[in-house]
């Protein structure tokens, strides 16, 4: 898409006021492909903004099915929606909001074998959201992505705290870690919300920032590469650190980041 038609002026008018954005961001936004994994408290809203954005090519993965035990946190989904596929309901819901958006979904868990050919469906290399809830799904996706060279947003929220970083793995800015130089291979399972519970703004606090620091990406706009951002919900405060690189990662010495030259913070 090279030109905006009439009817995306109005509809993303409010976005291309923003001076950092404008028409060159929107077509960038509505160009891009997004990956979700996990349809859950993160995925859904991170679907859902992103959609509404303008994001034309979106493809959920999910193995779930809705519970009631969802329905406090996961807006998306109804009553009536219990025991269907999470993906399912997802793409029929959005799909109606946005009948522009292409939505694909895959109900199953993700796995290397078939990761790449997911991502080949695409004419752009995807951004790609990891909206799991457990170390091990993490894990992999964050090979995943320094193997395939990919940007990820990844978001984790277990009882009152959250975290989520963005890495461009074509791009490093500062040599930073990795997910697994925080959460080496070996770490034991931890709890997640299942065992920790959780509480549902405190998801849609962290499922924002993924749809903000994503869409930030797209635009060229987004500075924090490498950065962890921890939230506790209980005292509304938010915590920062740099990604320091592991010398003895597992994942980062097997795929060493690429040399490709930073990308310019210039939008136009």
């Amino acid at each position: 898409m090279s030109t905006l038609s009439d009817r995306d002026y109005i509809q993303y008018s409010r976005t291309m006021l923003l001076s950092d954005i404008g028409e060159a961001g929107q077509l960038a936004i509505m160009n891009s492909a997004v990956v979700i994994i996990g349809v859950g408290g993160l995925g859904h809203l991170v679907a859902h903004y992103l959609a509404a954005a303008g994001v034309q090519q979106i493809l959920l993965i999910d193995h779930d099915v809705v519970e009631l035990s969802n329905l406090p946190r996961q807006l998306l989904f109804r009553a009536s929606d219990i025991g269907q596929a999470k993906v399912n309901i997802a793409k029929s819901v959005l799909s109606d909001a946005y009948p522009q958006i292409n939505i694909d979904v895959l109900a199953q868990s993700i796995t290397s074998a078939h990761f790449m050919q997911l991502v080949k469906r695409f004419t752009v290399k995807p951004v790609v959201f990891d909206c799991t809830d457990n170390v091990r799904a993490r894990q992999l996706i964050n090979q995943l992505c320094l193997q395939h060279q990919l940007t990820l947003v990844s978001g984790a929220i277990s009882a009152y705290q959250g975290q989520l970083f963005c890495i461009d793995f074509s791009c490093p800015r500062s040599h930073s870690g990795c997910y697994c130089c925080l959460y080496p291979l070996k770490t034991p399972i931890m709890q997640n919300c299942t065992q920790a519970g959780v509480f549902g703004p405190a998801v849609g606090i962290i499922a924002s920032m993924q749809a903000l620091v994503g869409l930030q990406h797209i635009c060229n706009t987004f500075t924090q590469y490498g950065v962890l951002h921890r939230f506790n919900a209980q005292d509304l405060r938010w915590q920062y650190a740099n990604m320091s690189q592991d010398p003895q990662c597992e994942v980062c010495h097997q795929y060493p980041f690429t040399d490709h030259q930073e990308r310019s913070n210039d939008t136009n």
